[in-house]
């Protein structure tokens, strides 16, 4: 019986991997959609997309997202996503997300809000992005001013 060359098929993918192209940082775009799902008193539920683009010449996945989201600086949600996303090369894709909202740190921003004053949203959290079943952890970071209307 013949054993496998361990160290062929090493050699093997460490070339593969070093002649990989460098992968670029996906971009955050925007926040293209906002809706109240469930709303509570204590908690409540958020859905929106935010807008991404992959300026790599390559397609990729993203998977396993975890990331809280803050409101000037105030944490006001958690988000655990395990949906699997498929990334097109050089284009923007759209990344659902689901929050539960801690409504006590909302109501303390609610004076911005009525107001009409740009708010700073900012998610911070981390992801895996990968190609053929190889993945690596990829951080979320991404920040940007809007006006909050509730009412």
């Amino acid at each position: 019986m013949k054993r496998f060359p361990w160290s062929l098929l090493v050699i093997l993918l460490w070339g593969s991997i070093s002649s990989c192209e460098k992968m670029k940082d996906l971009e955050f775009l925007r926040v293209a959609s906002f809706n109240l799902g469930d709303v509570g008193f204590s908690k409540s539920v958020v859905k929106m997309e935010l807008a991404y683009f992959n300026p790599n010449n390559f397609s990729l996945r993203l998977k396993d997202a975890e990331f809280d989201l803050f409101l000037d600086d105030r944490k006001v949600g958690h988000s655990l996503q395990d949906t699997l996303i498929d990334i097109p090369a050089r284009d923007t894709f759209y990344f659902p997300v689901k929050l539960e909202v801690d409504m006590g740190n909302v109501f303390k921003n609610m004076l911005s809000a009525v107001s009409g004053r740009e708010v700073t949203i900012k998610a911070t959290g981390n992801c895996k992005v990968g190609k053929k079943g190889i993945f690596i952890p990829f951080p979320i970071k991404c920040e940007t001013k809007q006006k909050l209307s509730f009412f």
